[in-house]
């Protein structure tokens, strides 16, 4: 009943003019370079949160317990499940332990059509399969696809590169079993987003130089890219939003234990010297996102390698954004994503 409540309030409140929602959210029409002007409902919804602390980080607080607590402060946020949609949770061995993989399949799916595997955000360091349930499904729907959400391990406990060989092992599960899993083996993509974007980047990479068999495409969602973070949005954009630079060296700290891998290309995708023979992709960011200036290069990267892909930026809205999708700005934009993403599946 809460969830329900909150849902249906945050929908009223969202609906009300700009100028209205701007005030309410107790600051100025928030704008960045080039033009963008932050998008009222969405201003309000990111200026909220930050008032309520969710995602705040306190030091005094393990990353265990800083996990448990972000997903209390969602928990009012969630979505109930599409009817139309069936999951089924599988467990895959990996190496050291095992993961679970979450199929989520239309139920109007012909056998033998296409497949996604979805890699959620969180930094490496946090969320699971519960942050992405609702997106997977949404994507499953409009795909008319099923996707196999990726319960990788999480960082510290399990640094770089367990994220890699975990999103490894379980690509070749899917591929080995797509019989089974009444798939197309090779109509099998890869997507993900924030560190999950990063993750479908750097999978591409490493099985390209592997001579492995390559997903059919690749999307990243504001991916990151660069774990060096020396572009203008970085300082643009580092403080007073949802993810800060703060953030960005915890989450680096959490993954790579200190270790100087910042221009690994399998950490820091756009350090690769070759970025041809790589999946078709879609590449998104955000206007008012720390990270948007090294998305938006690594797109250009991959075009000038002859790579065929599709870059957007959604100028009005922030990182995370797909999963605020109570504001008409996000429903739309989600709308086009899903419909980029389909013409190469």
């Amino acid at each position: 009943m809460l969830n329900a409540l909150t849902r249906l309030v945050t929908r009223l409140i969202v609906s009300l003019p700009g100028s209205v929602l701007i005030r309410m959210s107790g600051r100025p029409q928030m704008t960045a370079s080039g033009g963008r002007v932050f998008d009222p409902a969405g201003q309000f919804v990111a200026v909220t949160a930050l008032k309520q602390g969710i995602f705040g980080l306190d030091d005094s607080k393990t990353v265990p317990e800083l996990r448990v607590i972000w997903q209390k402060q969602m928990k009012p946020f969630e979505k109930p499940p599409l009817r139309s949609v069936r999951r089924q949770d599988r467990t895959v061995e990996v190496e050291g332990g095992s993961i679970t993989v979450a199929e989520f399949s239309p139920k109007a799916v012909r056998p033998g059509g296409p497949a996604v595997l979805f890699f959620h955000g969180g930094g490496y360091s946090s969320m699971g399969i519960w942050a992405c349930r609702s997106l997977c499904e949404y994507f499953a729907k409009e795909l008319n696809a099923k996707v196999y959400a990726v319960g990788y391990r999480l960082a510290p406990e399990h640094p770089y590169p367990t994220q890699l060989n975990d999103a490894d092992a379980a690509l070749e599960w899917v591929r080995a079993n797509a019989a089974d899993l009444e798939i197309d083996p090779e109509r099998i993509s890869v997507a993900g987003d924030s560190a999950g974007g990063n993750l479908t980047a750097v999978l591409c990479l490493k099985r390209r130089d592997d001579g492995k068999w390559l997903p059919k495409a690749q999307m990243m969602v504001y991916p990151f890219i660069d774990y060096t973070f020396s572009h203008p949005s970085i300082e643009e954009l580092g403080e007073g939003h949802i993810i800060t630079t703060t953030h960005l060296e915890w989450l680096k700290s959490n993954f790579l234990h200190g270790r100087p891998l910042e221009k690994d290309p399998y950490v820091s995708p756009l350090f690769a010297p070759d970025l041809s023979g790589l999946p078709p992709a879609v590449v998104i960011t955000a206007g008012f996102d720390l990270v948007r200036d090294e998305g938006k290069a690594y797109a250009d990267r991959l075009s000038e390698a002859g790579v065929n892909t599709q870059y957007k930026e959604f100028m009005t809205e922030g990182h995370g954004f797909m999963y605020a999708d109570t504001t008409k700005s996000i429903k739309a934009a989600n709308a086009e994503i899903a419909a980029m993403f389909k013409t190469l599946i």
